[in-house]
């Protein structure tokens, strides 16, 4: 019992933590260049349409981050139910996860010496939560009886996803006139936003809220520390 609770406290010190880049990103970075892009009802509209398309999502067909789901789900047995259901909820998860890279990456052409701009910040904080997200994979397949190889296989090719996403980001989104991109960022930033309050309110509403409260913020410095950084460097844009 005692390894399964620091276990359990770790990965949600880690969900934490990756709710709070993707908040920081979402809220400095994404959410102004969508209403740069296309302005702010537009903005706020598409905005308003990923929370509630990831919500009805995540009501209806399965969990869209079990990571983030983890106190809902492992005393009710949802994790059990590894599936098709699972399978198409965490891989639209992981596809807009690329297709986010690839929107932010897209909104720096033009941007003299921004080099990816968004997109690399966007990258790092995908990346983050995917390390509690392909855990939490892991997991979920073990208690449906998975052997080790087969769970493994099984996130790894879920995660791969992520890349799919951003491979058809870079075909359809090369380009593309300025409503498009920036109704594409609006929506990652709801589906986005969706991500972080499931997880943050789940969290800490099952847990220790002033420890979530610290990872939360550690994750969200994090992103802001590294944009000034990129932007010393020249690397983004004011």
């Amino acid at each position: 019992m005692g390894k399964e609770r620091v276990s359990h406290r770790v990965l949600c010190g880690l969900v934490s933590f990756a709710a709070g880049a993707l908040l920081a990103v979402t809220v400095r970075h994404i959410i102004p260049e969508t209403l740069e892009l296309i302005g702010p009802l537009p903005g706020v509209l598409s905005l308003t349409a990923g929370t509630l398309v990831f919500a009805a999502v995540g009501k209806y067909v399965y969990f869209l981050c079990p990571a983030c789901a983890a106190s809902a789900t492992e005393h009710d047995g949802g994790f059990l139910r590894l599936g098709m259901l699972m399978m198409i909820a965490m891989g639209i998860h992981s596809t807009i996860d690329g297709l986010a890279i690839s929107a932010g990456s897209e909104a720096a052409h033009g941007v003299a010496g921004a080099v990816n701009s968004v997109g690399i910040l966007i990258l790092f904080a995908v990346s983050y939560h995917k390390i509690p997200e392909g855990m939490a994979l892991v997991s979920v397949a073990r208690l449906g009886g998975y052997g080790r190889v087969k769970a493994l296989c099984t996130a790894l090719i879920i995660e791969l996803t992520t890349a799919l996403g951003a491979f058809i980001g870079m075909i359809f989104l090369n380009g593309v006139n300025r409503l498009w991109l920036g109704i594409t960022l609006g929506v990652v930033a709801g589906s986005f936003l969706y991500t972080v309050g499931f997880a943050l309110l789940k969290e800490m509403y099952a847990h220790e809220r002033a420890s979530i409260l610290v990872y939360t913020l550690c994750g969200f410095l994090s992103i802001l520390g590294l944009g000034y950084a990129l932007t010393t460097m020249g690397l983004i844009a004011h």
